[in-house]
């Protein structure tokens, strides 16, 4: 049918073109129903959820066609964003990627869709962004115009620090699939890194209207308003909206809400939020954090250094007992700086949080590599060591990223650092 209306329109296909619209993934229909009711969830939100029945679809494609190569690349996508999104971040998972990327070479060795997963694969399994790039280049001298493609390049310069590519790249791939919340809340996540606020607020209602189910853009829209205003109120209404739709169990959710009442001296409401769910860790792929290590904080806050003391200590057991585990995650590093340095342990504070910047500096990654520096000048700031930890703000506000002088102004944790000359200063220039 597509063949037929490229004739009727007189259009001329290039060779790679051509070869799309002639070929048959499959010749059982059954199967490729499957396998689209599976693209229906895996181009929508980037949900545990979604990805889980994803992965089931593909499978049942599977099952009713063993070789059905371009099934079995979808499916090796699905496991390497389960494993990147942290929903399952275990060596299993990122093995059954690696099998189903195997699968299709073995059942078509020149489907472009298996280059493309086999980027992914390297991309998110490993940060190997050359030999991610590698295989999308292979892909894209048949598929140029391919929307996950695109926005898989467009991720991999945008952590290599290039974000005018990354945003050309995500342009791209959004002109070419306007209905993909995924690009939608990509974009919103560059602009708002290149704190060009009034655009990446656009993209984010963007993400919200195609995924009203899915909680990220919500929660990185009220994060926005605190970056680039300092409008705490805002904020909280933006995650009002999100309730009735999204509901309340997602960890970015718990942490931003969290944080802003912290940020509004609601220390009341920021324990309740806390207690109101089941996690006692909120984890994403930016950040590992036990809660009582935020019930440490507040008490802080408050002036309870006995209970503090109390949560410190239960989050030191388990970011400890993590870090047995995963010695070489940044986040558990950082997370057990920020603990060490509220329990007073200044040199092992300094320490891990040194450690988390060499595990995952911005030179590896431009976007995550800011979170642990940033850590790294929280924990300075919480041990005494001010100009160090001015450095490390002086630039963090000198590249993209998150941190801003609304921010500054507005987090308790530079509370510390307010009546230095040095930090007057920045903040005025950043004015």
């Amino acid at each position: 049918m597509a063949e037929q209306v490229a004739q009727a329109l007189d259009i001329k296909l290039l060779d790679p073109e051509q070869q799309i619209l002639v070929s048959r993934p499959t010749e059982n229909v059954e199967a490729y129903e499957y396998y689209l009711r599976g693209n229906d969830y895996f181009f929508g939100a980037e949900a545990e959820t979604n990805f889980r029945i994803t992965i089931r679809m593909y499978e049942k494609a599977i099952e009713l066609d063993p070789t059905f190569a371009l099934a079995y690349s979808k499916l090796s996508e699905a496991h390497t964003l389960m494993y990147w999104f942290h929903y399952d971040r275990s060596d299993t998972r990122i093995s059954l990627a690696k099998q189903a990327v195997d699968k299709a070479f073995e059942f078509d060795p020149d489907l472009p869709e298996v280059h493309v997963a086999l980027g992914w694969y390297y991309y998110l399994g490993y940060l190997a962004y050359d030999r991610a790039l590698e295989e999308f280049a292979i892909a894209q001298k048949s598929q140029p115009n391919d929307s996950d493609l695109l926005l898989g390049i467009g991720g991999i310069q945008r952590r290599k620090g290039n974000f005018q590519q990354a945003l050309a790249h995500m342009k791209k791939a959004d002109q070419l699939d306007p209905r993909s919340s995924a690009i939608a809340r990509a974009l919103g996540d560059t602009y708002m890194l290149l704190r060009k606020y009034p655009e990446a607020e656009r993209y984010y209602d963007r993400a919200i209207s195609l995924s009203p189910e899915w909680a990220v853009p919500y929660t990185r829209k009220a994060y926005l308003y605190v970056l680039s205003q300092g409008d705490t109120e805002k904020a909280g209404v933006a995650l009002k909206d999100m309730m009735p739709k999204a509901g309340s169990e997602d960890p970015v959710f718990i942490l931003t809400s969290t944080l802003i009442y912290m940020f509004d001296k609601k220390y009341q409401e920021a324990v309740a939020q806390l207690s109101s769910g089941t996690l006692e860790i909120l984890e994403s792929h930016f950040f590992f954090i036990p809660t009582a290590q935020l019930y440490a904080l507040i008490n802080g806050l408050k002036g309870n250094r006995q209970l503090e003391q109390k949560y410190y200590e239960s989050a030191q057991n388990i970011l400890e007992s993590k870090i047995r585990e995963d010695p070489n995650d940044s986040r558990f590093r950082s997370s057990l700086g920020i603990v060490y340095a509220g329990l007073g342990l200044k040199d092992d504070a300094i320490r891990e949080g040194k450690r988390a910047v060499e595990l995952l500096p911005i030179s590896k990654d431009a976007w995550f590599g800011i979170y642990r520096l940033e850590d790294l000048a929280r924990i300075y700031t919480m041990v005494g060591e001010y100009d160090l930890a001015i450095e490390q703000i002086k630039y963090l506000l000198s590249i993209p990223g998150e941190l801003t002088i609304p921010l500054l102004q507005l987090d308790p944790a530079w509370a510390p650092l307010r009546n230095h000359p040095r930090f007057q200063k920045l903040i005025k220039q950043g004015k």
